[in-house]
């Protein structure tokens, strides 16, 4: 029988990890996905911010991939982006060092590609004695297919898999304050 906590996120043991949301893969990626992320996304990194939350953001190999999208920079001002060339997050010294600056034990992940660096991102987390939640419609890949196998694998690994609102609402708690005030606009838009 598991414990039902382990389900369950709390603000103040939780960082944000955004995957590689560059401009070159993101014009890959099937329309869905291009409508989506970035709603998604967004939501999660204003969350976070609401709560001081730690953000991190990496970019894969910048000066072929692009920088990360605008529709996501214009809610990172004054959040580092962390230069990549390891698929995985937690493989590159920098980065990695910078996850366990945060001294949290939760990492709330979004990004692409869900088959390459945030599985494997992921699964060293996981290893590392992380607690994982991936945001599953605030992940990508060029194809529904690898998205899809890649989430399954990653629960048996032992992360969770939820959708962004399930995220959200889990660490909003309850719908009297003024940090849900100011989110509640962003579930209304058209996903």
């Amino acid at each position: 029988m598991s414990n039902a906590k382990e389900f369950m996120l709390d603000a103040g043991e939780s960082f944000l990890l955004v995957i590689d949301v560059q401009t070159k893969l993101y014009a890959t990626m099937d329309s869905e996905c291009r409508r989506l992320l970035p709603l998604k996304a967004g939501i999660l990194i204003r969350v976070a911010k609401a709560f001081g939350m730690p953000i991190i953001v990496s970019e894969q190999y910048p000066s072929g991939l692009g920088e990360t999208i605008e529709e996501l920079s214009s809610h990172l001002e004054g959040i580092i982006r962390y230069e990549k060339l390891y698929f995985s997050c937690f493989r590159d010294t920098i980065l990695k060092k910078a996850i366990e600056d945060t001294s949290r034990n939760t990492a709330i992940v979004c990004g692409i590609e869900a088959h390459v660096c945030v599985l494997e991102t992921c699964l060293d987390l996981l290893e590392g004695g992380y607690r994982v939640f991936v945001a599953s419609d605030a992940t990508c890949s060029r194809h529904k297919h690898d998205k899809y196998v890649c989430l399954d694998t990653l629960r048996h690994a032992g992360a969770i898999v939820y959708p962004t609102e399930a995220i959200a609402f889990m660490l909003l708690e309850k719908g009297d304050t003024p940090v849900f005030k100011d989110i509640a606009p962003l579930f209304k838009q058209e996903a």
